[in-house]
């Protein structure tokens, strides 16, 4: 019936296993839990992610700006301790994006976002292998963690270097992938990256190798993907590998399911700014609103400590711990049930 759960009992109490091992975790490691606004005046600017927005309805007093998002991440707040010398944190939140409902999808999911100062990425890369080993582990027989370049997993798979790649080889490459006609080959190139990889490269991450095989014994694994191109570094910083700028970024994937986004982060005012503002002109282009700048978060970048920052979505983690084939199977109340 409609009314009740579509998560069964024994998956709840899971939830809540895993989220009291989670701040165990952390509570050993010394990482400060924090809490941050849900509503906020602005929101990322990102053209491929969409905010809910809300309005804010003065009884009596006048307010300056009355549109509101719902965080998609509680990442800008969370900087903005950093800058203000809490050092590293982390929290469990409920975030919201638009348009996304599918098996691993719910517009309304929980995230596990934390940040730790004067680390880069590789070594928290090795954090969140620690921390994921040890809550998949007692439920699925997992094989070695692997960590691989974006570079190399699509020179392995599809014979193309992503940083050096012209259009007319990814077009002649997504033609020979029967993804010809998908996009319209105006596109830039980063989209046909993105197709190649969604379609091609993900569905083998943490369940084959690089090269397509089955994983040792047919077991599933934790595979980082590091260093993705510059174009895509979003909130990280960039920096040069083999003569290409490189993204300082990573995911974090097992049996083809995107669990988690990290970077090394990007402390620059002037640089961030920029890359938001370029990220409102697309937005313009594509026929989407333009999204406020938020003022409060970039004027903090300048005092960030030198740190590196992931996300995790329990959500998806929890699908993988049950086996569970639709994210409905591990959330009480779904979107079509709240």
């Amino acid at each position: 019936m409609s009314w009740q759960p579509s998560a069964s009992f024994e998956l709840i109490k899971l939830r809540a296993q895993t989220l009291k091992k989670i701040r165990h975790f952390f509570d050993d490691q010394g990482v400060l839990e924090v809490d941050t606004p849900v509503l906020s005046y602005s929101t990322i600017p990102d053209p491929f992610i969409e905010s809910f927005q809300t309005r804010y309805l003065p009884l009596t007093q006048i307010m300056q700006n009355d549109n509101y998002y719902l965080h998609t991440s509680p990442e800008f707040p969370m900087k903005r301790l950093l800058a203000s010398g809490s050092g590293s944190i982390y929290q469990i939140a409920k975030v919201f994006r638009q348009g996304e409902i599918s098996a691993y999808h719910n517009p309304e999911f929980t995230l596990l976002e934390w940040y730790r100062e004067d680390w880069d990425h590789h070594r928290l890369m090795q954090e969140v292998n620690c921390l994921l080993r040890g809550l998949l582990s007692p439920l699925i027989d997992l094989t070695n963690t692997v960590f691989i370049s974006y570079q190399r997993v699509f020179q392995e798979q599809l014979g193309i270097n992503p940083h050096t790649v012209s259009k007319s080889e990814l077009i002649a490459c997504a033609k020979k992938q029967g993804l010809a006609d998908v996009l319209n080959e105006q596109e830039d190139n980063d989209l046909f990256l993105e197709l190649l990889f969604s379609h091609i490269i993900q569905p083998c991450l943490g369940s084959k190798d690089s090269a397509g095989q089955k994983s040792t014994a047919n077991k599933p694994y934790l595979c980082f993907l590091y260093h993705y191109p510059a174009s895509q570094a979003s909130l990280a910083k960039i920096s040069t590998e083999n003569d290409c700028l490189v993204a300082e970024r990573f995911e974090i994937f097992i049996n083809g399911i995107e669990l988690g986004n990290g970077f090394h982060e990007l402390n620059n005012t002037q640089e961030q700014k920029a890359r938001f503002e370029e990220d409102n002109y697309n937005r313009k282009v594509a026929g989407q609103a333009e999204i406020p700048l938020d003022e409060r978060f970039l004027n903090s970048l300048n005092y960030l400590p030198q740190c590196a920052g992931v996300a995790v979505g329990i959500d998806r983690l929890l699908m993988v711990m049950s086996q569970a084939k639709h994210i409905n199977e591990v959330i009480a109340f779904p979107f079509d049930r709240a």
